[in-house]
């Protein structure tokens, strides 16, 4: 070379990955003063699918594939203190793989913030046991509190959660109270908001009715926990459906 000619040649990063040119210059003798981690080799040929790491005898590259699924990175581990343009890579890629994997997940180490992708063990038939009880006491809270509803024999489908049972309750008490209901009758507002007029006895049918659909609700929930108790595999327990339906009083 020529003195203070200027010539493009491949960097590596601190772990001897190409990360880019860069541009260095002649001595006066015509010798290029290379940079720290600068070697004066044709750059790889990138393609977006690897990384290139400098050969052993610094004369050439080694290509390293891209991980393209969680399995793939499982062995690999990110140093938090570490930027690199690979690294960062990494980062990304073990972002996306895992975001919404179910059978691998990113840990972190506790004291190195290192990171890595380990496969998620699978669950035990009692960890999937307790899993299912928590979604039946979960479902029957839900339904029992703000989703409960029955149909009634007065012909109209009713709510039949914990705030409808004290609201009829409180109905009937003002009923039972008021010498000209018998007579005037009021109106009650069912499941879809629609009025209906009702009597004192039939409020008091419809009393009865939410304390049986609530006794059928309990009923159900201890036939479901005892099925999940007895349940031997975790295929026995993926096949109980935690479901409760409304109580058909209208054909009684």
């Amino acid at each position: 070379m020529k003195p203070n000619e200027i010539k493009e040649i491949p960097h590596v990063d601190e772990d001897g990955y190409f990360d880019g040119m860069v541009t260095c210059m002649a001595d006066a003798k015509g010798s290029l003063m290379l940079g720290a981690d600068c070697y004066d080799i044709a750059a790889p040929e990138d393609d977006g699918k690897h990384f290139y790491k400098l050969s052993a005898d610094k004369n050439g590259w080694e290509a390293e594939a891209i991980p393209q699924t969680a399995e793939e990175c499982v062995g690999i581990v990110l140093d938090h203190h570490k930027q690199t343009e690979r690294i960062h890579k990494l980062r990304t890629v073990f972002d996306e793989l895992t975001k919404n994997s179910a059978t691998y997940r990113l840990v972190q180490d506790p004291e190195t913030n290192a990171r890595s992708i380990e496969k998620i063990p699978e669950k035990t038939v009692e960890e999937v046991r307790t899993e299912k009880k928590r979604a039946l006491d979960s479902a029957f809270t839900s339904w029992y509190e703000d989703g409960a509803t029955l149909k009634s024999s007065l012909g109209f489908e009713a709510d039949s959660d914990s705030r409808a049972m004290q609201d009829v309750n409180g109905l009937v008490t003002v009923a039972e109270e008021q010498a000209t209901f018998a007579a005037d009758g009021l109106i009650f507002m069912d499941a879809k908001n629609v009025g209906h007029e009702v009597t004192l006895d039939q409020l008091k049918t419809l009393q009865l009715e939410i304390i049986a659909s609530g006794n059928a609700a309990y009923h159900e929930k201890w036939k479901l926990r005892d099925a999940i108790e007895k349940a031997k595999t975790k295929e026995e327990l993926g096949k109980i459906v935690i479901a409760f339906h409304p109580v058909d009083f209208s054909t009684k």
